[in-house]
């Protein structure tokens, strides 16, 4: 991260667009962030929106977040001009003596998909995503592979756990699952399969190959995927 200074923008040039302000006017308490693609997860624990109406302040509203990592407490402030919004986090608890009292520029927010149908869970109040090669064979293992040889984990669904556990943060940054869109036969429009990929570099996947299982069509080739990246 870069660090910036508090002045008001001077015009719409230096504001953040559109997209971002909305993806963090959409984050909610409990949530996990990355910020700037930094190395460290945040947990959303409190969200703050106010007005401003004094006629003296150029500002218009402020939305600030409270960010939590293991080592460090940040405040993400979303901040309203007439014009154009500013987006900054301002280190207010740190171990590290280089960026205390440190404000920061915001680019980019990336809020972590907690929505996974079936989790593991063991004797904690931590939920995690299942690790897919040991979820192939009926094993309950997270994909994070903290705990290899536990036998007190367990899958379950995500609806008996969320939001009363907490993510675990490796396997939501890493291990996120990405949606697959269904894939149809191109040839006669039959349904072949939907779902989720996961701990899969999406950028070396073009297409699925696929043999229609119906008997009167005879496609046999690869099928363009689409992915929600």
């Amino acid at each position: 991260m870069s660090t910036t200074d508090t002045a008001v923008p001077d015009d719409p040039d230096g504001a953040v667009d559109g997209e971002l302000v909305q993806t963090i006017e959409a984050v909610d308490e409990g949530d996990f962030l990355v910020i700037n693609g930094d190395s460290r997860t945040w947990e959303v624990t409190d969200v703050v929106d106010r007005p401003i109406e004094d006629p003296a302040d150029d500002r218009q509203s402020k939305l600030v977040l409270r960010l939590v990592s293991r080592y460090a407490t940040f405040g993400l402030e979303l901040v309203e001009y007439p014009d154009c919004h500013e987006a900054t986090v301002h280190v207010l608890e740190t171990n590290d003596c280089f960026e205390a009292d440190q404000t920061y520029a915001v680019d980019d927010v990336q809020v972590l998909d907690q929505q996974v149908p079936w989790v593991v869970v063991g004797n904690g109040s931590t939920y995690h995503f299942p690790d897919p090669h040991a979820a192939a064979y009926g094993e309950a293992a997270p994909a994070c592979g903290v705990g290899d040889g536990d036998d007190s984990f367990r899958i379950t669904r995500i609806n008996t756990v969320y939001p009363a556990y907490s993510g675990c943060r490796d396997c939501l940054r890493h291990a996120k699952p990405v949606e697959l869109q269904p894939v149809h036969c191109p040839k006669c429009e039959k349904a072949i399969c939907h779902g989720l990929f996961q701990e899969v570099e999406f950028a070396a996947v073009d297409g699925l190959s696929i043999t229609c299982p119906r008997d009167w069509c005879d496609f046999d080739g690869v099928v363009e995927l689409t992915v929600e990246r």
